[in-house]
């Protein structure tokens, strides 16, 4: 068997975090407990959370990761798309996560004041 295919999951690590912050970014984007995208996936929650760290002992199957995409609403190839790494180390690609989901939560909150204003002079 050639060495450069064979690969075990420490070579994986980086996308395997990387695919695990895309959906805890969209379990939150959709205001959803990691309780309930769990019971969702009839997956236990601790599994959930190894999934979205980065650090699951067994390997997330592909037939998971569909039901994911399919729970969270969102197209697997975006859950698993890689080509934000390939010009950035990891930690710049965490950093950006981040930032977006913090301004995604910012602009989220302003609608929520928005919607709450609205609301109140309705009646």
């Amino acid at each position: 068997m050639d060495e450069t295919l064979s690969f075990g999951r420490e070579d994986c690590r980086a996308e395997l975090q990387c695919i695990g912050l895309r959906i805890a970014y969209f379990r939150k984007l959709k205001n959803m407990t990691q309780v309930e995208l769990a019971d969702r996936l009839h997956i236990n929650k601790n599994y959930l959370s190894h999934i979205e760290s980065g650090s699951a002992n067994k390997a997330v199957s592909l037939p998971l990761l569909i039901k994911i995409a399919r729970a969270l609403e969102v197209e697997l190839s975006v859950l698993v798309d890689m080509n934000d790494m390939h010009n950035k180390n990891f930690s710049e690609v965490v950093n950006d996560m981040r930032h977006t989901f913090e301004e995604l939560k910012q602009l989220n909150s302003e609608l929520d004041k928005m919607m709450v204003q609205l609301n109140n002079e309705q009646y």
